[in-house]
C-alpha cells in the first residue's frame, strides 16, 4: 500500500555566511522539488517519479531491493557496496546505482570516536545530503529510493550516464602537454568548481571528501555540467567552522596538485569572490600545509 507523502523538498535556499571567510553565492539555479512515498511499512521510501518503474520490477519492499542480485558491482569497501543496476521501464531499460550498507562492524563505530568525531554509518546521511545539496542549488545525484531495516540500509540514485570525473579530465589535460585543449575551458571549469564550493559553504554544508574524483563531468566539458557526488560524510547545514572549510579546500587543492600554482590560486580568488588581501596569506599557507599532510597520508597508506 502507498503511504501518504512523507516529504516534499523546498526550493528555499539557506544563505549562511562562513566564519572568517567572505564567501558569497554567485549563481541562482532552481532546486527541483522531490515528493517521496513510503512503502513496506515505512522501511522503503521512493521518489514518486520512479514508483512506476519500481512497481514494474517488483521492488517496492526493502528486502526485494536490498537482495537484488542482477547488476555490476563497481565498488566494495568493508561493509558497503555499490552496484550499477538496470530496470525495465515501459519496454526500455533505465540505469541506477544501488548502494548497500551491511550492519556496521565495531571498529567502524570506534574509529570516529577515537578521533573525537561522530560515526556516520549507513545510507541515511547521504540520502539527506543529496537533498541538502539540491536545496542549496548544487548539482548532484537524483535521489530515487532509501531504505532501512535490521541494521542494514540502502540508497538508490539515478545513473548520470558519465564515469568521467574532474580528476580524469585534469590528468588528461596535464598529460596532453603542448597538445592540451585551450586554456579558456580550463579556466571556465576552475570558475565552475569555485562557484560550487562557494555555494556549498555558503549553505553551511561541508563535504569531507571534497576531491576532484568526487565531481562528475556530465556531457561535453564545455557545458560545465559538474555534479558533486559521494556525499556519504557530508555535514548537515548549519554554522560552518573554519576547520571544515579549510579541510574541504585543502582536499581540493591536493587533488588538483597537477595544475599550476597560478591555477590553484585563481580558484581560491574566485572562491573568495574578491582580489587577495595581505590577510589571505595565512589562509593560503594553511591550505598548503594541510594539502601536504594529505599527500603524506596518501603515500603512507598507498591510497
Amino acid at each position: 500500500m502507498v503511504a501518504p507523502v512523507v516529504h516534499c523538498e523546498s526550493n528555499a535556499r539557506r544563505a549562511l555566511p562562513c566564519r572568517d571567510l567572505p564567501v558569497t553565492l554567485r549563481e541562482t539555479e532552481a532546486a527541483p522539488a522531490f515528493e517521496f512515498l513510503e512503502f513496506d511499512k515505512g522501511r522503503l521510501i521512493v521518489n514518486r517519479r520512479f514508483v512506476d518503474i519500481f512497481h514494474q520490477n517488483g521492488l517496492l519492499t526493502f528486502e526485494s531491493l536490498y537482495s537484488w542480485n542482477v547488476g555490476q558491482v563497481v565498488r566494495r569497501i568493508k561493509s558497503r557496496s555499490t552496484t550499477r543496476i538496470e530496470l525495465n521501464d515501459a519496454g526500455g531499460r533505465r540505469a541506477f546505482y544501488l548502494k548497500r550498507h551491511e550492519p556496521p562492524q565495531f571498529q567502524e563505530w570506534l574509529r570516529p570516536l577515537l578521533n573525537l568525531g561522530r560515526p556516520v554509518l549507513g545510507s541515511r546521511n547521504e540520502w539527506n545530503a543529496i537533498q541538502w545539496f539540491h536545496a542549496a542549488g548544487i548539482p548532484t545525484m537524483t535521489p530515487v529510493a532509501f531504505g532501512e531495516a535490521d541494521g542494514r540500509s540502502l540508497l538508490v540514485t539515478e545513473d548520470l550516464q558519465s564515469n568521467v570525473t574532474l580528476l580524469d579530465w585534469v590528468n588528461s589535460f596535464c598529460d596532453a602537454g603542448p597538445k592540451r585543449p585551450n586554456d579558456e575551458l580550463q579556466r571556465a571549469l576552475i570558475a565552475r568548481v569555485a562557484a560550487l564550493a562557494c555555494r556549498m559553504h555558503q549553505a553551511g554544508i561541508h563535504h569531507q571528501d571534497f576531491y576532484l574524483n568526487h565531481m562528475l563531468l556530465c556531457g561535453h566539458p564545455s557545458t560545465l555540467d559538474v555534479r558533486v557526488i559521494d556525499l556519504g560524510r557530508a555535514g548537515r547545514p548549519g554554522k560552518l567552522s573554519r576547520r571544515w572549510i579549510l579541510k574541504d579546500l585543502s582536499q581540493l587543492d591536493f587533488s588538483a596538485r597537477r595544475l599550476s600554482c597560478a591555477d590553484r590560486l585563481r580558484f581560491l580568488r574566485l572562491y573568495l569572490g574578491r582580489p587577495f588581501s595581505r590577510s589571505d596569506r595565512r589562509l593560503v599557507r594553511l591550505i598548503a600545509v594541510k594539502s601536504r599532510r594529505i599527500a603524506k597520508h596518501t603515500a603512507k597508506h598507498r591510497l
